[in-house]
């Protein structure tokens, strides 16, 4: 309503790893901070988001160029619901919800490839959530999700001699409906969503290439259809340092 707002900052640590020439595992760890003011007062929370593990497999390695070939990896990934959901919040406005509150795990594929000063992404992964219980106004519920889906398909421009970037992509996520089993059955509808994204990258000229930087601005409102969600338009700084190992 008038008056009612909501800011979320999240600061995302992520790290990946190389096993071998052809095999990366990362992980993924948020600290989610959220602010609502309505007109009766605001609240405020802050805490670890859910935790994401990977594992990449190479399964098209770019050791040599190829006109149409792109660099092709395979992936398992797997959220672990740590942090409280909307299912499990206690403070005012739910405020400390900071997940969604079901595990799962996925399989998904990557494709990268360059041309020129050009270059091209697309992504497509599939998810499976487990079922839970929660403790909803004094009643149990069980509560059982389904399956759900992310893809992505964006390019970038790298002029001067490549270590600025300006890129744009597009992204869907869609989540299915949640069956709720207690003293009242009922199903939720399902999300849909559509990620619009432009981004500014930066590789510094400083120890030997290995800090870049980028700067994304995200919109959930330019594409459709949406529904079951709320929109939002995010501003996001990643900073990057690889090491060799």
């Amino acid at each position: 309503g008038e008056g009612d707002q909501e800011l979320t900052q999240t600061l995302r640590l992520d790290g990946a790893y190389r096993l071998f020439d052809r095999y990366q595992l990362a992980l993924g760890v948020p600290v989610v901070r959220r602010i609502r003011s309505v007109a009766e007062g605001s609240a405020s929370a802050t805490g670890i988001g859910d935790i994401t593990l990977s594992a990449a497999y190479e399964m098209l390695p770019e050791w040599n160029y190829s006109v149409w070939r792109p660099h092709g990896f395979i992936f398992l990934t797997s959220t672990l619901a740590v942090s409280p959901s909307t299912y499990d919040a206690k403070e005012t406005y739910q405020i400390d919800a900071r997940g969604r509150g079901f595990y799962s795990i996925g399989l998904g594929t990557a494709f990268f490839k360059t041309a020129g000063n050009w270059d091209f992404i697309a992504t497509a992964e599939a998810h499976r959530s487990f079922a839970r219980t929660a403790a909803i106004a004094s009643q149990q519920l069980r509560l059982t999700p389904g399956f759900g889906a992310t893809g992505s398909l964006g390019g970038g421009f790298s002029p001067w001699g490549g270590r600025f970037r300006i890129g744009l992509s597009v992204a869907p996520v869609w989540e299915g409906p949640i069956r709720s089993q207690g003293l009242v059955d009922s199903t939720s509808s399902d999300q849909l969503v559509w990620n619009t994204s432009a981004q500014l990258g930066y590789q510094l000229p400083i120890q030997e290439d290995t800090w870049s930087t980028s700067l994304t601005y995200t919109d959930q409102t330019l594409l459709g259809p949406t529904h079951g969600v709320t929109l939002s338009r995010i501003v996001s700084l990643a900073v990057q340092k690889r090491w060799a190992l």
